[in-house]
């Protein structure tokens, strides 16, 4: 249940991000945690659906950073990592760059 709030809130982020133009201080923002750095990374969550075409990263919710992020296996610098693209655990492809430098939880 929770996991289904956390992709829903991330989903609905999206889709407010949509009305949004340049990056501002309105634009949604989210922190994901990449376990294979144990870091905490920013990110500008970025109005976009992605075909189902290519290499994509899970995207899980995650409590490590905050209530309210996000974590993944690979991050900047990581082979495995693909510049942001993510799936989550309902399907939905995205882009969500993460913004270095990474940071200790």
């Amino acid at each position: 249940m929770r996991k289904s709030l956390l992709t829903a809130a991330l989903s609905a982020a999206l889709v407010l991000a949509g009305s949004a133009g340049p990056v501002s201080a309105t634009t949604p923002r989210t922190v994901v945690y990449v376990t294979s750095q144990g870091l905490c990374y920013g990110s500008v969550v970025t109005p976009n659906s992605l075909p189902d075409q290519g290499p994509f990263q899970p995207l899980v919710p995650s409590t490590v950073c905050g209530v309210g992020t996000f974590m993944t296996q690979f991050g900047p610098g990581d082979v495995g990592y693909v510049g942001g693209r993510w799936v989550t655990a309902d399907g939905k492809r995205f882009s969500c760059p993460l913004i270095g430098p990474g940071y200790a939880p």
